[in-house]
Parts: structure tokens; sequence; C-alpha cells
């Protein structure tokens, strides 16, 4: 630890990306501090749904931390649309389909969000004996050269103690203190007359399917109902003032809008209710010197398609694996440069998304027939179910080609890698998952396999080799076509390199310039 710093990492937001991003440092063995203003764990729950590509997290994670999240969710196959077009009902029943989804989890897992990050608080606890101090506030942060002077504040006491660290993590949400200290601008616009209502509770007489979300819009209002565990739905609504009553309950004010979709549908018990207003933001840098944004503190977008949690999780668990690896002195600290550089683009695409399926939904005032023209264009459809779902995203934009090399099919550097069922019984999962790199061999001769075993050897520390025995399940996936062919895949789930069998000499290249000089 360098001269001065009394902890490398501080963490400062204890929800979904701060537990998160605990949880990837200690899987490194990084020693940090994890700190959150709130005096405990909010009980509350705007997110509901976990999408495929954090289900695939969880399970490159733990494959049993995967299971407990299907055992307490409700998958979902998708998007039903109700539309109430001059007076009459429509209904569009899989308007928006996740059943398509390349992935072992073609479905949206409802499953909220307090206990998402319950899911995730538990885990870290039982796994590293982790836990966020709670009651604890950012007052102020400043950096001087390698250090970063953090003021944070005992809430109950008012006690202050300054933490000087190599870096400071923010996790901690759209009214990012951290972002503040620091100054970092946003590209900002609202989703103008756009005010948003929660309402869970339980319904009477509900008629259509439990395992699909029902997205419901006319020509001035939206309504989402989505069944959720407890027995409760979940009534997300915007409108133009149907549901704005002053005079009245919000049950007596969305009645208004059920009925308008449903017949005979009536309120029951109220299990919480909120009111917010939409926008968006994103930071024009992901990172001030040692100073990074995670999350909502770095991106926030409309609620349609229920990327948010998601999305911020993911930021984690990119940020994590990097972290880890520079602060344990397995990597060089460049790593660290990729961060903002993969994942902003994805924030992009994100609000992307969000925003195009808000305009067709919550685009108040403008005829739903026409805003609903795109919602029957494939290609459209295609490109928001991978956007939501986390499995169309990449960084093959953004992340170094080699193009000297041979060309090869299957997924390219920058993209995610995709499970397989594995002829011995096991998932391509289960070899991956590693706080390091593994190494996928398949085709080899004797010749090439001695060859890549010496290389792993070179770096036991941040490699893993899985030699595959020329699998045709991992061929047929990875579009071998029979070549000695080896990807790389990320701590993350990424495929860092390819290349064949006979081109060590790259990834070796590759290899030498991530690992940090002696």
């Amino acid at each position: 630890m360098a001269s001065g710093i009394d902890i490398p990492v501080l963490v400062v937001g204890g929800g979904a990306s701060g537990t998160m991003l605990s949880l990837q440092l200690s899987r490194y063995g990084t020693d940090f501090r994890t700190i959150d203003r709130l005096p405990a764990p909010s009980p509350t729950s705007r997110a509901i749904t976990v999408h495929s590509r954090m289900l695939e997290i969880f399970e490159l994670l733990d494959k049993d931390l995967a299971a407990q999240f299907i055992d307490r969710g409700i998958p979902d196959k998708g998007y039903d649309l109700h539309y109430v077009r001059d007076g009459k009902r429509h209904v569009v029943e899989m308007g928006i389909d996740f059943t398509t989804t390349d992935c072992r989890y073609p479905f949206l897992l409802i499953h909220r969000q307090d206990e998402t990050e319950k899911a995730l608080r538990d885990y870290w606890k039982q796994k590293y004996n982790g836990e966020a101090q709670w009651g604890k506030k950012l007052v102020s942060v400043e950096q001087d050269g390698d250090c970063v002077s953090s003021v944070i504040e005992d809430t109950q006491t008012g006690a202050q103690e300054t933490i000087r660290s190599t870096y400071v993590i923010a996790c901690d949400g759209i009214n990012s203190q951290v972002r503040r200290c620091l100054d970092v601008e946003q590209d900002e616009s609202n989703y103008q007359g756009t005010v948003l209502q929660n309402l869970d509770i339980r319904l009477n007489n509900f008629p259509d399917a439990k395992d699909h979300i029902h997205y419901c819009a006319g020509t001035d209002h939206f309504m989402m109902v989505a069944y959720l565990p407890g027995d409760f739905y979940r009534l997300l609504v915007s409108d133009r003032g149907e549901a704005a009553d002053p005079d009245a309950t919000p049950e007596e004010n969305i009645q208004k809008l059920m009925d308008l979709h449903f017949d005979g549908v009536s309120m029951g018990e109220r299990v919480w209710h909120s009111k917010w207003e939409s926008w968006v933001r994103l930071a024009k840098t992901y990172r001030e010197n040692n100073v990074f944004l995670v999350g909502d503190s770095a991106h926030v977008h409309s609620t349609t398609g229920g990327q948010g949690v998601n999305c911020c999780i993911q930021d984690a668990w990119n940020l994590g694996w990097k972290l880890g690896m520079v602060e344990s002195g397995l990597a060089n600290v460049s790593l660290l440069e990729s961060y903002e550089a993969e994942r902003r683009p994805i924030a992009e695409q994100v609000i992307w998304a969000a925003s195009s399926l808000h305009e067709t939904f919550m685009g108040h005032g403008k005829d739903i027939s026409e805003r609903g023209e795109q919602m029957e264009d494939p290609a459209y459809l295609e490109k928001v179910v991978g956007c939501c779902s986390g499995i169309s995203y990449t960084y093959r934009d953004t992340i170094q080609q080699y193009p000297e090399l041979e060309a090869l099919q299957g997924p390219a550097i920058g993209d995610r890698a995709p499970d397989a069922d594995l002829e011995n019984g096991q998932s391509l999962f289960r070899l991956l998952g590693d706080t390091r790199f593994t190494l996928l061999a398949s085709g080899l001769n004797d010749e090439q396999s001695e060859m890549v075993a010496a290389l792993a050897e070179n770096y036991p520390k941040i490699l893993k080799l899985e030699v595959l025995d020329n699998s045709p399940a991992f061929n047929a996936r990875y579009q071998t076509e029979g070549k000695p062919v080896l990807f790389l895949v990320r701590p993350d789930g990424y495929i860092g390199f390819r290349c064949l069998a006979n081109e060590t000499d790259a990834l070796e290249n590759f290899l030498s310039e991530l690992v940090r000089p002696n």
C-alpha cells in the first residue's frame, strides 16, 4: 500500500451496484471499505426485473446463486401490449417476446430490487464475511496525486473522519455526492411532463396471464401491470390527468385506467405507493483520475424495459474484476482505462432502448396508433429484446481487434461468451467464472497442446487453461469449423482474445501487455 493510504479502495454506496462491486473486490482479496448514508438497506423496490444477462452473471459467480434467484422469482415470457384506439380495446399477445433470447434464460425474471440487493448482500456476507457500513455519509472528496481524501460523517453522532484511499468508487445513485463534489458534468434531458406512480397492490379478478407483463396504453395514458412474488401486482402509471385527481386515492385514480383495458378488476390491499418524475442523465465522463462513477451515479433513464438495476450491476461487474486485478498486482493499471470505454457506450444503448419504448408508450398526446407502428417492425423488436435482456451488448467496437490474425467465425473479441451444454453433462459456464482469464482450447494436435500448456504455465496467476478435446457442442456454438482455436474469456465472461493455435505468439503478446511489469 502506498505511503499515507489508509485503504486502497473506498466504495460509496451499498445498493445493488455497490454490493456487486464489493463482492468482486472480495473475490480478489482486495482491501476496501463500503459505506452508505442510509441507516439500513432500502425496504422498497422501484425495479422488478432481472434480465437474462444478469442471470448469466449470477451463474458465473455461483450456479447456486442463479438458482436461488430463479426459485424466488417469476419467469415472465414477455410483454402483452394492450391498446385503446378510438374507444376500442386491442391486444397483441407477446408483443415483445423474450422467449426468443439466445441463452439459457430466455425470459424476464420478476424479482423485486430489495430482494435482489438482499440476495447479493447475503451472498457477500456468506462467502467473504463482507458488510457495508450503514449510516456513514460522504461529505467531501478531494484528489491529490495518487491519493483521494474523503471526509465521511456518522449520521447518528455527527462524528467525522478522513479516509485516504487510492481509489473511490461512486455507487451512490442519481444524486451522487461523489459526482457533485468532483463537479462532473452530465448530458441531461427530461421526458416532458412525465410523472410516474408505482402502486403495489393486490388485485381482484385480474383476467390475464400472470407470467406476462402487460403494457396498457392509450393516447393519453400508460399503465404497466406485472404480477410479483408475494401474490400482489406492480402497477406503473403515467398519464395526463386520469390518475392525478388530488381528492382521490391512488387506487381510485388508477381504477379509471384499469377499467379502460379490463373488465371486472378491482383494487385490494395496498402494499406500497410512490410517485416520481422521469428523466435522462449521462455523465460526460465515468472517471476523474482515481475516482470512478458506477451505476445511477453515471447514468439514469426511463424505467420502460426494466434495464436500470441490471445495467448498474453490470457496470460494477465490469469495473470490479479490473480493479481487483490491478489492486492485487496481477494486471497493469492501464486495464482500468477500458472501463469507461466499454461501459459508457452500453449506457448510450440502454438509454436508446428505454427512451424508444418510453416514447412509444408514454409519449402522451400523440395518437397511439402512430406511436405503436414501430412495435410491428420485427427488426426493431429484436433489437429491443437484445438490448433489454443484455444479451446483445458487446464491446467489440471499443476493444482492440487484430485484423492481421486469421479471420474466425463465432463470437468476436468483445462479444459475450455464450454458454453451451458439453458432452460430459457439464455446461461451458462451469468452466468460466474464475477470477482469472479462462483459455478455451479446442481441436489442438499434440504439438499445439504442448505449446498452449507451456504458455499457460507462464501466466498461472491470471490464466486458467481448459482443453475441450474438440467438443462438438463447443465447436457448433463457437463456429470453430473444426479448426484448432483458442478463445480467451475474461473474468466477466466476455471474449478478450481469440486466435488459431498456431498464433500463440499474438496471444502471448496480449497477455504480456496485460500483466503488470515486475
